[in-house]
Order: structure tokens, then C-alpha cells, then sequence
């Protein structure tokens, strides 16, 4: 952590003149921050720093860094740190590569010790017009997270996405997009009590993805985007499977490598006056766990997979305050109020929630 803390400070020293920084910071309240049936609350404050240090116009390098503080469940304190480097290059008419690389550390509490990785990130994407009015974007991902006191979670992820953007005269844009993805745990799970033992799985999961999105102009102050995703996994089984390895149970049921399922949305934004912003979301989602079973309180399993349907609405104020007298150029204040409902055949998950954040993020 000393020499992490040694290499920002000299990056920005040698280079602070050409260093543009950002900084946020968010307070939210929430009545239920493990979303499910124990129903705890906390309020977290969260701090962001950006900082990006532009070579020329093609060559950029950044470092972001995180943390979160919460206060009934003070153990959940972690904070994240990511170098990385970002390169562009246009070629042809209005063509472009966009290429970069990143290598991350999260540390966590003593508790929580299992969480901790890191991790290294490369990517390429590449942008071309088929015609005037359709844009295709083909890209490639790798992406490798070690967990340091979890060898069994350690794995590497590739993806390969590709998109459509047709633009048409009535202000409408229509997007398809699609991916597919492969997860390879790298090292082999801890083994179960014969009790528990399932069969010999593999190790590799195969994952795709189908997007369709529309967006259209409702005048030139609001706006209406619809979207529908589709997320199948027709090969492979989710690392932890069994009850018994299940731990922790927030890492299976956030990995997309271990649900299929559908997800509609659709967001409406307002652009209102003073330089302010109103957006209203509302989200439908179900979700079908592969191979992971649902169980009651006891711990007794009562199907043989566990499913969800998600709702989620949610309501935004924000507002950008121009300055010229301060020590930062611009200030973004966001008021946000979330609702998520879930319904579960996992008792443990059948949960609602409230949460309310404010945020501030400052420009230089």
C-alpha cells in the first residue's frame, strides 16, 4: 500500500501541470444493504478520485481510486485503486482504434480479507461507419482478477462485443448490440465434505448477451430510451454451486457468469433550466441461477434452481453549477431516490429497498 501511495505522489508532483483531477463524493442512506430478509441499514459515505494526465491527444494515462465508509457495518470498509493508460487513433474517415490497459488493487478489513485482489485489464475497440447514418463497433476484452487470500475465486474473463447504431432521420437511434463471454476459474474450487460433493464440473463458462435499444428524441429538452437485454449461459457451471463452498453468497448472485434471464428498462431525461437534469428509470429483470439451488432459512433446499424477478424505479435531480472565482471549474450536485424490490423462491432473498444518495462531484 506504501509504494501504491509513493507512485501517485510522484506521478502527480512531476506532473501536476498537466494533471486534470475529479473528485466525487456521495452520501447515501439505505433500509437494506445486503438486500435481503434481515432488512439491516447504514448510511455510506463513498469518495472517488480521478486523475488523468494527458501525453497528447492520443495518449493518456489515469489513476482512479475509491473508498467507502459505512457506518453501522464498519467492517465493510474497502478502498480500490486502478492505474491504467488509454491510446486512440483514427484511421480512414471518422474511424478510430481505442486501445488501453489497467492493473487494479482492492483491500478490504480483516473480515472481509477474501475480497481482496488484484488484477490487471487490457482492451481494444475499434469504430467504423458502414454508412453515413450506421456506426459498428467491434471489441475485445481480457480481464484477470487474482484474489489474493481466495485462490479458488481467481479467474480470467474474455469478452468479445460488437454493436450496431443506426441513426435515423426521425431522431431515432436504434442499437444492437451482442457479446460473448468466457470465464475460466484458474485454479480448482476447495473440495466438499462427501456430503455436500456434486459432480465433476468444468471450469470454463460460456456466457452471450443480446441487446436491442431505441432512443428518441421527444423535442430538444427530453428524451426516451427503451432497452431489452437477453442473458443465456449454455455451457459451464458457476465456481460455487454447492451450499456448503457458497460463501459469500453476494459474490454468485453479482457474477452474470451465474444467471440467465431477460431485462427490459426504459429511462425518460429531462433537460430542465438552469443548466439541471431530471431522469426517471424503471427496470423489470428475472433471473434463473445455474445449478445453484434455492434453499429456506434452515438451510434445506426446496428447488432445484433458485429464480428472481427484480423491479427497480428510480428518480434523479442533478444541476451544474458554473464557477470562475474557486479553486474548481465546475460543480455537479446529484440527488437520486432508488427503490428495488425482489422476489425470490430463496426466502433469504425475498427483500425490498429504499435508498437515497446525494452527490457532489467537482472539475478542475
Amino acid at each position: 500500500m506504501k509504494r501504491l501511495l509513493c507512485c501517485l505522489t510522484a506521478i502527480v508532483s512531476t506532473a501536476s501541470a498537466q494533471m486534470i483531477p475529479t473528485i466525487n463524493l456521495y452520501t447515501t442512506y439505505t433500509d437494506n444493504l445486503f438486500l435481503n430478509y434481515n432488512q439491516r441499514s447504514d448510511l455510506i459515505n463513498a469518495t472517488y478520485i480521478d486523475l488523468d494526465y494527458f501525453v497528447n491527444e492520443d495518449l493518456s494515462f489515469y489513476y482512479a481510486g475509491s473508498t467507502s465508509v459505512f457506518t453501522k457495518n464498519a467492517d465493510l470498509f474497502a478502498h480500490l485503486h486502478t492505474f491504467g493508460s488509454s491510446y486512440t487513433r483514427s484511421f480512414g474517415i471518422d474511424n478510430l482504434i481505442y486501445a488501453g490497459t489497467e492493473i487494479g488493487l482492492r483491500l478490504d478489513r480483516p473480515l472481509y480479507a477474501y475480497r481482496d485482489f488484484a488484477e490487471g485489464h487490457a482492451f481494444a475497440t475499434v469504430k467504423f461507419y458502414l454508412r453515413p447514418d450506421v456506426l459498428g463497433r467491434l471489441g475485445y476484452s481480457l480481464h484477470y482478477r487474482n484474489f489474493l487470500n481466495a485462490d479458488e475465486y481467481t479467474y480470467a474473463d474474455q469478452r468479445l462485443k460488437g454493436r450496431l447504431i443506426h441513426t435515423l432521420p426521425s431522431h431515432t437511434t436504434l442499437l444492437f448490440g451482442a457479446e460473448l463471454g468466457v470465464k475460466s476459474y484458474l485454479n480448482a474450487a476447495v473440495s466438499a465434505p462427501a456430503l455436500f460433493a456434486s459432480p465433476e464440473r468444468s471450469r470454463h463458462l460460456l456466457r452471450w448477451v443480446a441487446r436491442l435499444k431505441a432512443a428518441q428524441s421527444l423535442g430538444s429538452n427530453a428524451g426516451l430510451q427503451i432497452e431489452w437485454l437477453h442473458r443465456q449461459q449454455p455451457y459451464g457451471q458457476s465456481q460455487y454451486d454447492n451450499f456448503y463452498l457458497y460463501d459469500p453468497d453476494a459474490d454468485l448472485f453479482d457474477d452474470s457468469y451465474s444467471y440467465g434471464g431477460n431485462k427490459i428498462s426504459t429511462t425518460l431525461k429531462y433537460l430542465a433550466p438552469w443548466q439541471s437534469e431530471l431522469q426517471t428509470s424503471i427496470r423489470r429483470e428475472n433471473r434463473h441461477y445455474t445449478n445453484r439451488p434455492a434453499y429456506d432459512l434452515n438451510g434445506k433446499p426446496i428447488a432445484a434452481a433458485a429464480t428472481e424477478q427484480r423491479q427497480t424505479l428510480s428518480l434523479s435531480l442533478g444541476r451544474t453549477f458554473y464557477t470562475q472565482d474557486f479553486w474548481f471549474q465546475h460543480a455537479d450536485v446529484e440527488l437520486e431516490w432508488l427503490y428495488r424490490n425482489i422476489d425470490s423462491n430463496d426466502p433469504f432473498y425475498e427483500a425490498s429497498a429504499h435508498s437515497t444518495s446525494l452527490g457532489l462531484q467537482l472539475g478542475f
